[in-house]
């Protein structure tokens, strides 16, 4: 069997299971392995909700007996509303039990319906909560601020933070700016392959720790050709750059 239809196959295992149990009402695959399967490749994990009734929450997080289709042998709860796993056999997955009153709260991306104890959860696939995104000035303006702040840190000797503000935070706030990401809760995945064009970008504005100055002056750059910078703000970047 391949990857994907280990993936798969794990996936319909768990439905089954989760179906034999008091309190489930829907598992809802996520991600790559949910609507956008098209995409699923050796590289792919498992990204799930198991939807519960209310009051059933604590239940399938503290026994994890409904995931035990093979066995399981790496459990850690990184939220109070799921865990990170990995099977014997090397197959990771990520999951958060949600009640169904919490659904209405939840920002999260559609997904497949793998099993449901009744039709009209078929709903629940949707999220209620609308993803919010900001306009562009908003993502370039917040750029900028990165900048600076980062080139502060970084002239401080705080090299890891300035990093922090430069290499990531900036650069994730120019891609959310430009749009056309496929994960609306981080720009950075898939982009080498969704916007190639942003490569020769990246390669100058993700440098490495200790470059931040070098690749604030490529960020800023890239900024000013797409939006109109504040001249205050423009002129303290670069006094910090030229130190």
């Amino acid at each position: 069997m391949t990857k994907r239809d280990v993936l798969f196959d794990r996936m319909e295992r768990i439905g089954r299971s989760v179906a034999e149990k008091d309190g489930t009402l829907m598992l809802l695959a996520l991600g790559s392995i949910g609507q956008e399967t098209e995409r699923l490749d050796e590289y792919s994990d498992l990204d799930f909700f198991l939807i519960v009734e209310d009051g059933q929450k604590a239940r399938f997080i503290d026994r994890l007996d409904w995931l035990e289709v093979e066995p399981l042998h790496y459990q850690f709860q990184n939220t109070k509303d799921g865990h990170k796993i990995m099977y014997q056999d090397g197959i990771y997955g990520e999951f958060a039990v949600v009640e169904l009153h919490e659904l209405a709260t939840i920002a999260y991306t559609p997904g497949r319906v793998v099993w449901r104890r009744d039709e009209a959860l078929e709903v629940f696939a949707t999220p209620r909560l609308e993803i919010t995104r900001e306009s562009a000035d908003y993502y370039y303006e917040e750029a900028l601020t990165n900048l600076y702040v980062g080139l502060l840190r970084e002239r401080r000797g705080e090299m890891l933070a300035g990093f922090e503000l430069v290499q990531v935070a900036a650069v994730q706030n120019v891609l959310k700016a430009l749009g056309g990401q496929g994960d609306p809760f981080n720009p950075t995945r898939r982009v080498e392959s969704r916007q190639p064009e942003m490569i020769s970008f990246l390669l100058g504005g993700v440098l490495g720790y200790g470059k931040s100055g070098v690749a604030a002056s490529t960020i800023l750059r890239f900024i000013e050709e797409r939006y109109v910078v504040n001249p205050t703000m423009k002129r303290e970047i670069e006094r910090l750059l030229e130190r």
